[in-house]
């Protein structure tokens, strides 16, 4: 097996990506669930998901650096490499392709449906949630076609490495790639703007909506790089493939990488600690002038209990027991005749603010409702 030394530009910006954009994934992965841990969330599918695509990703870069060291990945042209290594080192690449083509596209695919999985979870709009579910059929069609495209493009498989098969043939696969690198582009910008409009229309501070528009918005970054890829993928040529193909392996796992760390930047948001707003909004707390002695324990001068919250997030739980009571003044007339609506004569019989044999009814009910 060739080994080739590090000695060329293109050596090392291969290496140098793949070592720093893996490290990059594993570490914004890693800041995602630590933030789960603070605010006590439990792993939903987008979390699962998220993580399939960083394994992916991390796999696609490892297998980047393989090639450098024993592919000849960005060494020189392929007749130099013939001449001073033989054959080995070509086939190997071709063979180093393939894998490499698939988990590129089973990373995109596992972080895309983890977006689409995060806006079901909180975008309950009935037209958010249908072009979710819609967006979500046509990146599994895509990945699934993308599978297929490698596996099928040459006949029989073999050929893909092994030159010398008799009867052998290839497609087009460059145009190939480039093909599913604009599919690939076009559900990045589905992806982008679908929940563009439920931000625009929340009620909340400028400030405030600018800033869930621009996290939201940072997959733009994954669209620049797609496209980027899909101009530099018409430059390679499989006739002098060692030569050519670093710049599209640089974009290839850039793209991976980035789309899986910057789908956690919205949920590290418990990692900034709890808000640093007043407990009483923007006023001063009140004052209760009229107290005349500290409640009790947890309870302020102005009657509220402050609740504490160890948490960022604010959660919907289901409803278990109810409990409900309700309360009516009860007011009794001399004679225990008076007729309804009379409130003249009610009144009369009220002295100092009491009623004459009155008082509070209070009636309390439960409800319990069973969960399967």
């Amino acid at each position: 097996m060739a080994d080739f030394h590090i000695q060329t530009h293109n050596q090392k910006a291969v290496l140098g990506v793949a070592l720093s954009f893996s490290i990059l994934a594993v570490v914004a992965v890693s800041l995602r669930l630590i933030a789960h841990a603070i605010a006590h969330k439990r792993w939903t599918s987008s979390d699962y998901l998220i993580i399939a695509a960083c394994i992916f990703a991390v796999g696609l870069q490892s297998i980047s650096i393989t090639g450098v060291f024993i592919a000849g990945i960005g060494y020189g042209h392929v007749a130099e490499i013939v001449l001073e290594y033989g054959l080995e080192p070509i086939t190997k690449l071709s063979q180093l392709i393939i894998p490499l083509q698939f988990l590129w596209v089973l990373s995109l695919s596992c972080t895309k449906i983890s977006i689409l999985c995060l806006y079901l979870q909180i975008f309950p709009i009935q037209w958010v949630v249908w072009s979710s579910y819609a967006t979500i059929s046509i990146i599994v069609s895509w990945t699934i076609a993308t599978i297929l495209a490698g596996s099928l493009i040459c006949r029989p498989f073999a050929f893909n490495w092994d030159k010398t098969i008799l009867g052998g043939s290839c497609g087009d696969q460059v145009t190939s790639f480039t093909v599913t690198g604009i599919i690939n582009l076009i559900t990045d910008l589905m992806v982008l703007l679908l929940p563009m409009q439920p931000l625009y229309q929340l009620q909340m501070a400028t400030y405030k909506k600018v800033t869930l528009v621009s996290v939201f918005g940072l997959g733009i970054f994954t669209c620049v790089i797609s496209a980027l890829r899909i101009s530099v993928l018409s430059t390679m040529d499989f006739t002098d493939i060692t030569f050519t193909i670093p710049k599209a392996n640089i974009f290839s796992g850039i793209e991976p990488c980035l789309a899986v760390a910057l789908a956690s930047v919205p949920m590290m948001r418990p990692l900034l600690g709890r808000s640093a707003a007043k407990p009483y909004g923007s006023g001063q707390r009140p004052v209760n002038t009229e107290s005349k002695s500290p409640g009790p324990k947890g309870v302020n001068d102005d009657g509220f209990e402050r609740l504490d919250d160890d948490t960022s997030h604010l959660w919907l739980r289901p409803l278990g027991l109810q409990h409900r009571a309700d309360a009516s003044a009860l007011r009794e007339t001399i004679n225990g005749d008076a007729s309804e609506g009379d409130e003249e004569s009610l009144d009369r019989h009220e002295v100092d603010g009491e009623t004459n044999g009155g008082g509070i009814k209070v009636k309390q009910s439960f409800h319990v409702s069973e969960r399967g």
